[in-house]
């Protein structure tokens, strides 16, 4: 199973950064993947915090 998700995410990623044809391109796609995790775990301690309230 786990050779599986290893392909998906290697396959993800690959045909993500083939969509970007500079460096700079690549850069600004990990900076934005980044910044949308970073919102996602903020939104996720936000949840945990009304739980424990």
């Amino acid at each position: 199973m786990k050779t599986i998700a290893w392909i998906a995410t290697a396959l993800a990623l690959s045909l993500s950064l083939a969509g970007c044809n500079t460096w700079s391109g690549v850069k600004q796609d990990a900076k934005e993947v980044g910044q949308a995790a970073g919102k996602g775990i903020e939104k996720a301690g936000e949840k945990v915090q009304d739980i424990a309230k």
